[in-house]
């Protein structure tokens, strides 16, 4: 996760912390990302029914997804909350969270094939934050642009190219697969060469991210499974086959129907 030591959370932020004391009145916790900075947990905003032993909901040492609902910007004070935390908003943090702690280790591996010392790898990560709000946030952009993005950031060349390959090999998500079944006939005399042409239309589409195959599954059937990495393009992509295959079809007198699976 990303270090703030220096900067403040806002109310409403959720945010994850260590428990370091217990009191009968409340907890002291410190704040993961913000350098360790002091916050407590008041007894009321434990529990949404009425709490008689802290101890029985929260522990020392104990990490806790909390809700920041009150800062003081002078004496640096932060007040916070276990009840108001919604059960999407802890799933969502440990989410982000675990997204952060593979974010890093990419970086940790990378330095380890390039030989980066601690304090150089630091002064690049501090570098990315200044430009990105989290290291997955620029992994994301990463993926999606390519090195560049950290070549602008006036990062070596060699720690970018690293960083994007390691990246696509850990953090790539898998590819969304989408399947229909395609029924084709032909009244031509050399049918079979006019379905196989009409069907070998959609290979100009293939790239390195996006993988259309046709299978034969007994007459006149055709399985068609096109797999991109992510559902949107997925959609999109398979707009376009089924366009070009009804082009096809209609040019060499086939007929052809299509469904979804």
């Amino acid at each position: 996760m990303p270090k703030r030591e220096f900067q403040l959370p806002e109310e409403g932020e959720v945010v994850l912390a260590t428990v370091t004391e217990i009191t009968p009145y409340g907890a002291y916790v410190t704040l993961d990302e913000y350098g360790g900075m002091h916050g407590f947990l008041h007894i009321s905003e434990v529990s949404s029914g009425w709490v008689k032993h802290i101890d029985k909901h929260i522990k020392e040492n104990q990490k806790v997804v909390l809700k920041v609902i009150r800062v003081d910007k002078i004496r640096r004070e932060v007040d916070l909350s276990l009840r108001q935390v919604t059960e999407e908003e802890k799933r969502n943090k440990l989410i982000l969270i675990k997204k952060e702690e593979k974010s890093r280790s990419v970086l940790k591996k990378v330095a380890l094939d390039l030989q980066i010392p601690d304090t150089v790898l630091q002064s690049h990560i501090e570098k990315i934050l200044e430009e990105y709000t989290s290291l997955y946030s620029m992994i994301d952009s990463l993926l999606q642009k390519g090195p560049s993005v950290l070549t602008k950031l006036s990062l070596p060349e060699d720690f970018s190219q690293k960083i994007y390959e390691v990246a696509k090999e850990k953090l790539s998500p898998p590819p969304v697969v989408i399947n229909e079944i395609l029924q084709i006939t032909s009244p031509a005399p050399n049918g079979l060469e006019v379905i196989k042409q009409v069907l070998s239309s959609t290979s100009k589409l293939n790239d390195e991210n996006i993988k259309i195959s046709i299978k034969y599954i007994g007459a006149p059937n055709y399985r068609l499974s096109l797999s991109a990495p992510n559902y949107k393009i997925a959609e999109q992509l398979l707009k376009q086959v089924n366009e070009i295959l009804q082009k096809e079809a209609k040019k060499n007198k086939c007929e052809l129907s299509i469904k979804r699976i």
